[in-house]
């Protein structure tokens, strides 16, 4: 009896056990129809809330709330595809039977997790169904593939042109400013006026036509929260680099560093500009503390009207009054005006900005709605430059009809312009939340961004993203003059919105000192997945003591700029962060990372710029999905050369630190664009053995590398170059190499080898810095070229370098043999984009050439340093008419200095001619 009991047990248990097990193997057998059913829900899905944000601001609670739980779907959904990527990806590089094992126990857990998602997702419908909207998800997913492509392709074929910039209503006003300060009684003036009236951009346009008539001047951007002691720092590092220097390195007091700045520009003709200042402090103070002291006091009151103008933007008429300031009251634009503004931005491609006919009604219509406010008219305007069809004109129209009373109009306006964004642009726009007001975000690291958290569809170049937003005036994109980087910044009511619209869709969080709003009760059930908690003075426990705080689902994480935060890390912040996506612990006094990093399968984004860190922590080899990590400017780090676990990292594509030598396995990271050492000093030293470090050869297999910056140590590498071994590298952009062969100190021009010919097939070339090489005449042929530094490149004539049409940075340096530029230089039509010249270190230089008429049209610094046989400076330097600066350091004869200094022949020369022109001559 019992055996029977027994026989019929195991075999109810072996039936149940065949029928878990068929079930299980259906799950693994529908792993790769259930992942690609995932991946076109993704697309479908983020497409509804696309279109759903557009009405957001209208919807009812209810709605929203369940717009969130879809989002939430959307965001668990697309972290599943990521992880399950990597996974895929360590199954593959496993061997045989293991191999097997390790995919059927991927596709297993996988398809778990997939099937809970479609629960969900089916959960979700259902209540919308509840809602009478369950349908609409139902019929936009439907047509939501083809609808979203062809948005994207319109929205990107239409706008990549570039916005007409020509001020509008600007000059009368400049005008007005210029009598304000030609009172020697007023000093300090304020223009006063509500957010998006154009103060700052009134102010930049006088502060480039007026500043070289001032020996001194400084830009200053103050925002709401505002750092007291960064404001010192760029302010001495505006006035003078060694006077920043003199006060960085002395570690003094912010009150000692005030005194100095002082007694910097005592005596000085300074132009000081404040913009966007919001606190009302007592009269004074601020400037005061700054070392400005703007002759309130009878003491310093002759000198100081006489010599300082410091102008301030605000929207706070009492700020103004508390800084005892002449209120300048910005005007609104008049009616002419605001139409020549909107028809420069809607209609940008047509000659004179002409209005077709059929939409002059309407357009003229638009543009009274944005109400005199220059921010809302160009974005409102921008955001119709892809449209001709009257329906779309209508549509605009009606939508600003509907924000006629609402509690902030001018934020509603501009919203409208964000909601004609495709929906990869507008997850790009609000990412700008995650920044302090005023940032200026260098670009490059931005683009990983964006990609690490996986906003740029597939085949979309994250730039032309970038483009398409400043071309929609949404964001504001400049280059830096001599660096020649590019950086970006919303204006601060952009930034309202950004925030207002990741505040909405509780998706973004920049912590200050309110955490209780990151309480589960206070977020609608939702998920906050990113959090900024830079330069918030805080230590590593603020986050990970508060038990309400959830980081589980955290994307982006920032703690940049916590100098509290260091040594170790407690393991604890990071536990559960398995879907991080970006880590930026840079300006922070770590030395080491917990383990438990390794564990975040999909981190991209891995930042620990200056740093304590003392080598490259082990558990970053565990990181497959890494695409930027950055080392650079961490002092301590002690090692030189990466370890041979880097080529592990396969979705590496910048690698940026104080490396003298890379490990040969490097070259197997197929995707690697930019390998950057040149920033911090370095050039890599190349081996020649087969001892594991990377070699020429080696390098010359990275077909994808963009920039590199190595040095030349023997005769045979250079011979290989001749040979074309580096030919592949078609995408190179940025070249920085040094000849380290024996000998090279004080080579003559005939011993210095020419840099290879074969390296002309780089024609993407923009920046390229030599040392100690011949100056090879083929280097013209580089018509994509904007830096060319060109050091102890000993040559007694250089080929025609005028003719590079893109040409903006020439830096020719330490070369003693030249006595004379060639007069082609300045020959008409020649360096029609150069902006900086920079000759040092030639003693023998007898002559600057002339300027013809039409030479050099795009100059704004000219620097000769240690010429010091230079007798003359050709005629037609007075005509260059956005020339701002003529610096002669420790160079000429006694007889030229004197005809340049104040006063002198040339100096009186070029006053007459173009009086904004700062001449310096030490």
């Amino acid at each position: 009896m019992v055996s029977i009991l027994a026989e019929a047990i195991v075999g109810k248990l072996c039936e149940m056990a065949i029928k878990q097990a068929a079930h299980e193997l259906s799950i693994v057998w529908n792993f790769t129809e259930d992942f690609e059913w995932l991946k076109n829900q993704i697309v479908q899905i983020n497409f509804f809330l696309s279109e759903a944000d557009e009405k957001n601001t209208r919807q009812k609670e209810s709605l929203k709330t369940w717009l969130q739980r879809v989002r939430d779907v959307a965001w668990e959904a697309e972290d599943i595809l990521q992880i399950c990527a990597v996974d895929s990806m360590d199954a593959t590089n496993t061997q045989s039977c293991t191999l097997i094992c390790k995919q059927l126990n991927l596709r297993h857990k996988m398809s778990r997790r997939i099937q809970k998602v479609k629960a969900r997702m089916s959960s979700v419908i259902a209540d919308g169904n509840q809602l009478n909207i369950g349908h609409t998800v139902v019929s936009h997913i439907e047509a939501a593939e083809s609808s979203s492509s062809s948005q994207r392709r319109q929205f990107k074929r239409l706008s990549l042109l570039p916005s007409d910039s020509k001020p509008v209503g600007i000059q009368s006003k400049i005008e007005s400013m210029v009598n304000f300060l030609e009172n020697p009684e007023l000093h300090v003036i304020a223009v006063v006026g509500m957010g998006g009236m154009g103060k700052t951009y009134l102010l930049q346009h006088f502060y480039d036509a007026e500043k070289g008539r001032y020996e001194k001047s400084a830009w200053l951007s103050v925002s709401q929260f505002y750092s007291f002691s960064k404001l010192l720092s760029d302010l001495a590092f505006e006035l003078d680099e060694n006077l920043s220097r003199k006060i960085k390195e002395s570690g003094v007091s912010e009150e000692v560093a005030g005194e100095e700045i002082q007694r910097f520009i005592q005596g000085k003709r300074c132009l000081i500009v404040l913009d966007d200042v919001w606190r009302a402090t007592r009269e004074g103070d601020l400037l005061t503390r700054l070392g400005i002291r703007t002759g309130a006091d009878s003491q310093c009151k002759i000198c100081c009207s006489k010599f300082y103008k410091i102008l301030v933007t605000t929207r706070s008429r009492e700020v103004a009054v508390n800084l005892n300031a002449q209120i300048y009251e910005i005007d609104h634009l008049t009616d002419e005006e605001c139409w020549r503004l909107f028809c420069a931005h809607a209609f940008p491609r047509t000659e004179g900005n002409s209005v077709p006919q059929h939409l002059e009604k309407v357009a003229r219509d638009i543009e009274k709605e944005c109400g005199k406010l220059p921010l809302a008219i160009k974005t409102t305007a921008a955001s119709l430059a892809n449209s001709t069809l009257p329906r779309d004109w209508h549509s605009k129209l009606n939508k600003l009809k509907r924000v006629s009373t609402p509690s902030d109009p001018v934020l509603d306006i501009l919203k409208l312009s964000y909601d004609t964004l495709p929906a990869h642009l507008k997850a790009c726009f609000a990412y700008f939340s995650f920044f302090p007001e005023d940032e200026q975000i260098e670009c490059e690291y931005l683009m990983y961004l964006w990609n690490g958290e996986g906003f740029i569809p597939g085949g979309e170049n994250p730039w032309e993203c970038l483009d398409l937003l400043a071309n929609v005036c949404l964001v504001q994109v400049w280059e830096d003059k001599w660096s020649l980087k590019k950086y970006c910044q919303l204006h601060d009511l952009l930034l309202d919105l950004a925030i207002f619209i990741c505040r909405e869709n509780k998706c973004a969080f920049g912590v200050d000192d309110a955490f209780p709003e990151l309480k589960s009760e206070n977020t609608g059930g939702g998920r906050w997945c990113r959090l900024f908690l830079a330069k918030k003075d805080i230590d590593e426990h603020a986050i990970s003591k508060r038990p309400s705080v959830s980081l589980s689902l955290v994307r982006t994480l920032s703690l940049s700029s916590n100098t509290k935060i260091g040594g170790r890390i407690p393991a604890m912040l990071f536990s559960g962060m398995r879907v991080l996506r970006v880590l930026d612990l840079s300006h922070t006094n770590i030395s080491t990372l917990p383990a438990c990093i390794g564990k975040m399968k999909i981190l991209k984004v891995l930042n620990l710029r200056n740093t304590k860190i003392k080598k490259l922590p082990e558990c970053v080899r565990r990181l497959k999905s890494l695409s930027y990590l950055d080392v650079s400017h961490c002092g301590e780090l002690e090692q030189r050369q990466p370890p041979k676990w880097i080529s592990q990292l396969r979705c590496l594509e910048h690698l940026e630190g104080l490396f003298e030598r890379m490990p040969k396995v490097i070259s197997k990271l197929e995707v690697l664009r930019t390998l950057r050492t040149s920033s911090s000093g370095f050039y890599l030293s190349l081996s020649m053995e087969n001892d594991g470090v990377l070699r020429l050869e080696d390098i010359g297999k990275m077909s994808r590398l963009e920039e590199i910056a190595f040095k030349v140590e023997h005769e045979s590498q250079l011979k290989r170059m001749a040979e074309g071994i580096l030919e592949p590298l078609v995408e190179m952009r940025r070249l920085y190499v040094t000849n380290a062969t024996r000998g090279m100190q004080d080579a003559s021009e005939s011993d210095l080898p020419q840099f290879p010919e074969r390296m002309s097939v780089m024609r993407d070339l923009e920046h390229l810095e030599l040392w100690k090489f011949g100056v090879p005449s083929w280097l013209c042929s580089l018509e994509n070229l904007r830096s060319l530094s060109l050091n102890y490149c000993v040559c007694s004539n250089y080929p025609e370098l005028q003719a590079m049409p893109n040409l903006v940075l020439l830096q020719l340096v330490n070369n003693k043999r030249c006595k004379n530029l060639p007069k082609a230089f300045g020959k008409s039509g020649g360096f029609p984009l150069l902006r900086f010249v920079l000759i040092d270190s030639f003693p023998e230089l007898e002559e600057f050439p002339e300027m013809e008429d039409g030479a050099m049209v795009s100059l704004e610094k000219l620097t000769l340093g240690y010429c010091t046989n230079l007798n003359k400076i050709g005629e037609g330097l007075e005509r260059l008419k956005r020339l701002e600066e003529i610096k002669i350091e420790f160079s000429g004869t006694n007889e030229l200095k004197e005809t340049l200094m104040e006063g002198g022949i040339y100096w009186k020369k070029i006053k007459a001619i173009n009086s904004h022109i700062n001449i310096n001559v030490k």
